[in-house]
């Protein structure tokens, strides 16, 4: 008995053998709930998409042993495939512009986050947790005209109907969220008040807006197309559009900047949500939170020149020449966020009188 016995009594390098064979599955298995999953989101096209695309989705997966299939798209197509998905949901993760959270919302098409298992939340900046934790910001870009710098920018939207731009301004489509900021910023010209107010008096602006279409060379809506127009000199001014779109052009030395007009300038912010009902929302929910990572962030920030939503993230010197940020830098340049719960409402009418305009 006592011989028996003697064969199971451990020596100390057993312990530590034992230990440390016990130690590897361990590390091995902290993702395991992950291993083999997999998820659909939808994310956008240009800088940002080739970023999350190449870099974040294949560390990602690696990180987690799943698969992370993408979708590009934009906000509008976005909320569409929800909606014709909602009965049988297909995507996890969704990305959009801030606008499309209240509407997906209302909809029902998305869930509340589980910040409890978001924990690169708490950073989150207050003004980019939309609708009480139904989305949150990923990157937030400046919105505003840009410019020829080979020529003299103007310093007022009101200089943008003098004779000198006759069919030199390229007018971002209303089709585009940052297409509205044009009118909301005629709004502003007409009644002489402040972003804030003049939004709710965009009805107001159809007289002065007819006015500019001497100076309008066309309507567009890929940015992408018309600030290499613009940097070719093919006409001198453009927008109101995104920093994320222009600024990439200008670090690499193209003749084309942001111009920061006297009536203040806009925030373009994309977010991310979670799908209502989507397959494996515990990897989904992993992915939105690794999107507000330090490091993905920065990353990011500096990769398309998009402000970081949360705090904490430690940019180049280079990237801060382009990007607004912290947050207090946000002020100081009076980026304007829009009611979009009022606008979305009145989106489809202002659309149909612009389209009046400009079909004609």
């Amino acid at each position: 008995m006592t011989e028996h016995a003697s064969r199971f009594i451990p020596s100390r390098r057993t312990i530590l053998a034992a230990g440390a064979g016990l130690a590897a599955p361990m590390i091995l298995r902290r993702n395991a709930w992950a291993a083999g999953k997999e998820i659909i989101v939808g994310i956008w096209g240009g800088a940002q998409g080739e970023f999350i695309r190449k870099q974040v989705i294949p560390a990602f997966e690696k990180d987690f042993g799943c698969t992370v299939l993408a979708e590009e798209g934009f906000t509008l197509p976005n909320i569409a495939k929800m909606r014709a998905t909602k009965s049988n949901p297909k995507y996890t993760v969704m990305f959009v512009d801030d606008l499309a959270v209240p509407i997906c919302k209302a909809e029902d098409l998305i869930a509340p986050l589980p910040a409890d298992k978001m924990p690169n939340m708490a950073k989150l900046f207050p003004r980019f947790n939309y609708e009480d934790g139904y989305g949150t910001g990923l990157g937030i870009s400046i919105g505003t005209m840009y410019y020829n710098v080979a020529e003299k920018p103007p310093t007022s939207f009101a200089d943008l109907w003098d004779p000198r731009y006759k069919k030199a301004i390229k007018l971002n489509s209303w089709q585009n969220t940052s297409g509205l900021f044009f009118l909301i910023a005629t709004a502003a010209l007409v009644t002489g008040k402040p972003f804030a107010q003049a939004q709710y008096e965009v009805d107001k602006v159809w007289q002065k807006f007819a006015e500019l279409k001497p100076n309008v060379q066309n309507v567009y809506t890929s940015a992408v197309e018309a600030a290499n127009e613009i940097a070719q000199g093919q006409a001198v001014i453009g927008g109101i559009d995104y920093s994320k779109f222009i600024y990439p052009y200008t670090a690499k030395g193209a003749p084309i900047d942001m111009v920061f007009l006297k009536e203040g300038c806009f925030a373009g912010v994309n977010c991310q949500v979670l799908v209502k009902g989507g397959p494996n929302q515990d990897l989904g929910v992993a992915f939105m939170d690794r999107m507000l990572s330090p490091t993905v962030q920065k990353e990011l920030a500096e990769f398309a020149l998009v402000s970081p939503p949360v705090s904490g993230v430690d940019l180049s010197a280079q990237a801060l020449k382009y990007v607004a940020y912290p947050d207090k830098r946000m002020d100081e340049l009076n980026l304007f966020i829009p009611d979009w719960g009022y606008i979305n409402k009145q989106r489809a009418a202002w659309t149909e009188s612009a389209n009046r305009i400009f079909s004609v």
